[in-house]
């Protein structure tokens, strides 16, 4: 699958057009954000012991130093110098672990299979997602319980902090340690969510704002809970000189930790989050593999519930894309019924032509007008007079093209990594003499 480099992003993206969030009055509590992040934690540590709740705790805040913990000034200087910024797109890690979690966040929950003392996923790629740390898996019942959480919201959660991290990771004013700083309000930028505001006072255009909604905010602290609960493991294919090895991975898909502050009142207040992926993508540069798609932001701002399908349709077709882009076949079709299986798609079987045919395909026809996919034609006809027609569209062909400037962003990304290869190879032949 990963046998090819992918150019890495630089510190911002290139010619792509930033929109940077407009600052409005605002009047919202501290104190209900570190409500918020309480809940959170409670809804995963539900099942801990006491003994267990405190270890959790203090993992994921930081307290002193050096045991994990930023001085105050260190804190303030990293958040400070993060610009909330939306664009047009972003590039985002593609390893086969973002698959592999990507397809355990939309399976059908009885996809998970109970095994020795766990409940793990098996994803098309091989790889295991379980649930806790590789030390102590959850048990079934407990695992059952966070994999109900996970949902669609999860999956964009992770392609946007993690494309955050790729742009800000080499960025000094606003890395730690292999982590970025991202703020909670962030995430629903790229989402699209707009804040509640009301009239000043009647007679005036000036408004102020309550911030987001309390329930918005307590879905993307559940999404960090859940994707740092994610563990992935099995093994992986790198490149190495040229050469493909297998390495074994174990661990969390993703890392954070809660930046926060005391007030006089000895009460915590969130400012934000240092995040990275796991340990794994350590595994991977290590040996300059580099595994990025290209992303339209168009995609978070799909409603999980009302674009259900175009959004899981649009969560793989990015993937697709970058493996195609390794040979540049972008016309290579696909049957609908891989696609469906490969989107995590259930195939609604009792309602197929009055229902679920016409819901795929308006889905399709919507990511096309969005400009998220530049081209679906169906390349076999089907006979819809027919009384059962739905199984042959099920096998029909279909080639579904990226957009004209995502394909010349793949071939100039290509043409660079051949170059790169070329100049490697002529350095180890000359050192070899």
């Amino acid at each position: 699958m990963e046998k090819h480099q992918q150019q890495e992003l630089d510190l911002r993206p290139e010619g792509n057009a930033a929109t940077s969030i407009p600052e409005t009055e605002e009047i919202e509590s501290d104190n209900e954000v570190s409500a918020l992040m309480d809940d959170a934690i409670a809804s995963v540590t539900s099942f801990m012991s006491e003994d267990e709740v405190a270890t959790y705790i203090a993992s994921i805040f930081n307290d002193g130093i050096p045991d994990g913990g930023i001085e105050i000034e260190t804190e303030h200087t990293l958040f400070e110098n993060v610009t909330p910024s939306v664009y047009e797109t972003i590039k985002v890690t593609n390893y086969r672990p973002d698959q592999a979690v990507r397809e355990a966040s939309l399976a059908q929950k009885n996809m998970w299979k109970p095994g020795d003392g766990e409940i793990s996923y098996l994803a098309s790629n091989t790889l295991e997602v379980y649930l806790g740390t590789p030390q102590r898996p959850l048990e079934v019942p407990q695992a059952l319980k966070q994999i109900r959480q996970l949902s669609e919201s999860t999956v964009l959660t992770a392609r946007i902090v993690l494309g955050l991290w790729n742009i800000r990771r080499r960025d000094n004013r606003v890395s730690l340690n292999g982590g970025v700083a991202i703020l909670l309000e962030e995430i629903l930028q790229w989402q699209g969510v707009q804040k509640h505001s009301r009239v000043a006072h009647p007679g005036t255009n000036k408004r102020y704002t309550d911030g987001y909604r309390t329930e918005q905010k307590q879905r993307v602290l559940q999404d960090l809970e859940l994707l740092t609960s994610c563990n992935v493991r099995g093994n992986c294919t790198i490149m190495v000189k040229g050469k493909s090895a297998s390495i074994q991975i174990d661990g969390p898909y993703i890392n954070y930790s809660v930046m926060s502050r005391k007030t006089q009142f000895n009460e915590r207040i969130i400012i934000g989050f240092l995040l990275s992926p796991g340990d794994w993508i350590s595994t991977y540069e290590r040996h300059q593999n580099y595994y990025l798609a290209e992303v339209d932001s168009q995609i978070f701002k799909l409603n999980p519930q009302n674009d259900r399908y175009a959004l899981r349709l649009a969560l793989y077709l990015t993937e697709r894309w970058r493996e195609q882009a390794k040979t540049g076949n972008f016309s290579a079709p696909i049957a609908m019924y891989e696609l469906l299986a490969a989107s995590m798609i259930e195939v609604d079987e009792r309602h197929m032509t009055a229902r679920f045919v016409p819901r795929i395909e308006a889905a399709l026809e919507k990511l096309e007008e969005m400009g998220i996919i530049g081209k679906q034609v169906c390349l076999t006809e089907v006979d819809r007079n027919q009384t059962r027609w739905s199984k042959d569209w099920l096998g029909s062909r279909w080639e579904i093209l990226p957009p004209l400037q995502l394909i010349q962003e793949y071939q100039t990304i290509n043409s660079n990594s051949r170059k790169r290869m070329r100049k490697t190879r002529t350095q180890e032949r000359e050192q070899a003499q």
